[in-house]
């Protein structure tokens, strides 16, 4: 078995990578996510535009931004929390073919993000720095038009936070790394030759 799983690691990562790139100078895209929560009963949905430059046939460097919206619900009373997050960053992603149009990728991306939560009495931001691993499949659809999709990935981030309620006011700092590959997110690249 682990001889298997080596093999497959060769494939994806020592891979010759085709020439998906060649001939374009820009890429736009963006993305789509949605998560919800069974436990927490919360449920969140994402976009996310970007826009990069490629620097090889298989790599891009490049901007993006987010907006997302979280709404989590008390099953036990009429409290709703509304969580909304704006973020912008820079990135790095390349690509290494498997089989024909079928390419697995990662991405690393780095920047900043400003959150707003918005309960029934109180209120919370927040500003942070965010790094993420995320790793997907690309499919080369036509010339110019690549599908994404990704289940989730690796991020770590560092938080400040000011919280007010009634009476009540507190600032405090947190990091977290999650790890989550329940998180499907969708979306595609448009190459500019």
């Amino acid at each position: 078995m682990k001889k298997f799983q080596l093999a497959f690691l060769m494939v994806l990562f020592a891979g010759s990578a085709y020439a998906q790139f060649e001939e374009t100078k820009f890429v736009v895209g963006g993305a789509i996510d949605y998560n919800t929560d069974a436990s927490t009963n919360a449920s969140s949905l994402g976009i996310r535009p970007s826009f990069a430059k490629t620097i090889k046939a298989n790599a891009l460097i490049g901007i993006s931004g987010g907006f997302y919206t979280t709404v989590s619900k008390s099953d036990n009373s009429s409290s709703k929390n509304t969580n909304n997050l704006f973020n912008a960053g820079v990135y790095y992603q390349r690509f290494h073919g498997i089989a024909g149009d079928i390419f697995f990728n990662w991405q690393v991306l780095a920047g900043m993000s400003f959150m707003n939560q918005e309960g029934n009495s109180s209120s919370y931001d927040g500003k942070g720095y965010d790094f993420s691993l995320l790793p997907g499949l690309s499919w080369k659809v036509m010339d110019k038009l690549i599908l994404n999709a990704s289940l989730g990935g690796a991020s770590y981030s560092y938080q400040t936070n000011d919280s007010k309620s009634p009476g009540y006011s507190n600032s405090n700092k947190m990091s977290h790394l999650n790890i989550r590959f329940n998180n499907p997110q969708f979306g595609f690249t448009y190459l500019i030759k």
